[in-house]
């Protein structure tokens, strides 16, 4: 996955005020949050800049659009940790239950995959994704804090399993017509942290 300057003004120091590239992402989210697509020319104009600057700054539209869908998951994700009780994989089951279940309640991004799901989904889920990275990079980190793992499994690939079983079940309508079932992801994921545990 390629480094933008919008990625590195996210993922680094705090940016300056009236950074461009933060400039791009902010107005990005408020359209996104309104339910308006997020068009990288009239993004461009309304910035004050060329395409050319903008697609510098931020990739592509699916990274910029990546960046906002994954700024808005990890501020849900985060929140919800920090409310919920418990240790362990008490904890984490608790934390996916209530975070899938907001996901797919989440009117902003049901109009985004309703426009066109195939290309939401190509944003959200798949391995080139801002979005699944970012969701496994978390994932992973949540499991080093909470969960002691027998020695022969590898955080990073047990994270991935676990995004993986939740994308299947969140996005099931997208993706095998089957009504979206949180629930059952959550009881997958539980299964699978008992047999892994220490």
């Amino acid at each position: 996955m390629s480094t933008t300057p919008l990625t590195r003004a996210l993922r680094g120091p705090s940016p300056a005020p009236k950074s461009a590239p933060i400039d791009a992402f902010r107005m990005a989210k408020s359209w996104f949050l309104a339910g308006r697509r997020v068009d990288m020319q009239q993004l461009a104009a309304e910035l004050g800049v060329s395409r050319a600057t903008l697609y510098r700054w931020c990739g592509s539209r699916e990274q910029l659009l990546g960046e906002v869908i994954w700024s808005l998951n990890e501020r849900a994700l985060n929140e919800t940790r920090a409310r919920s009780r418990g240790t362990g994989r008490a904890l984490m089951t608790r934390v996916l239950e209530k975070s899938l279940a907001s996901i797919r309640s989440f009117e902003a991004l049901q109009k985004f995959v309703a426009e066109d799901a195939e290309y939401a989904l190509r944003i959200i889920t798949s391995k080139q994704s801002v979005v699944q990275a970012r969701l496994i990079e978390w994932t992973s980190d949540f499991l080093r804090a909470e969960i002691e793992l027998r020695d022969d499994i590898d955080v990073t690939d047990f994270a991935y399993v676990i995004v993986r079983v939740c994308e299947s079940f969140v996005w099931s309508d997208m993706i095998t017509g089957a009504p979206p079932a949180t629930d059952k992801a959550v009881k997958i994921v539980d299964l699978l942290i008992a047999a892994a545990e220490k």
